[in-house]
């Protein structure tokens, strides 16, 4: 039997629901279609939105305190390059330099500091120097200090504090202040000295070194241990 028939000849009552819900599932499509098309905007604003903002943010804080005078907030200060006091301050500093034989020396401090950027006079820390090397024969003197000062113009250099003095022929000796003639290539110091060498141990009241004429002089009480044969 057909529709028709079941109905008496006349065709089926529509659903007069049915465009409505037709109606309600295009909105439905274009809506959802709309969000997708809302929501990839948004990520592609926020994908460059967020890192402006943050930048502005960051300036914000860095720049407000220094506008308005006041101390909270953060602050950028760059100490390593100069110091409260105005003085300029360098770290792992290192100085080159000849001297009068055209020999090469070498002065580094862990800190460095001048009270004025065209002083020739440099303050040191921590300080290490290679000086009165001779390529030719491989010679040379190495020094460490706790601090001293540098004149640059001048090529000398005054140590203070726990001084050592190491040569390439097995010297070494301690004391607690030396003077340095980096261009002449002569040191020398008055306090008391102690060190020792391939021949044995010594003491004195002061030392002399000059190494252009191969001459180590040590006085003021002078006290030795020689041990025969040398030190092995």
């Amino acid at each position: 039997m057909s529709t028709s028939q079941r109905y008496g000849g006349t065709p089926p009552p529509r659903d007069p629901a049915a465009p409505r819900l037709a109606g309600l599932q295009a909105k439905s499509y274009a809506g959802a279609a709309g969000r997708t098309v809302g929501y990839s905007n948004f990520v592609g604003i926020m994908r460059y939105g967020l890192p402006l903002v943050a930048l502005l943010l960051l300036g914000l804080v860095v720049v407000w305190p220094l506008a308005t005078g006041r101390e909270e907030g953060f602050r950028i200060t760059f100490s390593d390059a100069s110091g409260l006091d105005g003085s300029l301050r360098m770290v792992n500093a290192r100085y080159l330099g000849v001297d009068d034989r055209n020999q090469p020396y070498t002065v580094t401090a862990a800190e460095a500091s001048q009270t004025e950027p065209n002083s020739p006079l440099v303050s040191l820390q921590d300080i290490s120097a290679d000086v009165f090397i001779d390529d030719g024969k491989g010679q040379w003197l190495a020094l460490t200090a706790r601090e001293g000062l540098y004149e640059r113009d001048a090529r000398l250099l005054d140590l203070a504090g726990d001084v050592s003095i190491f040569s390439d022929q097995g010297h070494e000796f301690h004391t607690d202040r030396a003077h340095v003639d980096l261009g002449a290539r002569i040191a020398d110091g008055d306090a008391p000295v102690k060190g020792q060498g391939p021949l044995g141990l010594l003491e004195a009241g002061n030392f002399y070194v000059d190494d252009d004429k191969q001459i180590m002089l040590f006085g003021g009480g002078v006290k030795m241990t020689i041990f025969p044969g040398g030190r092995s």
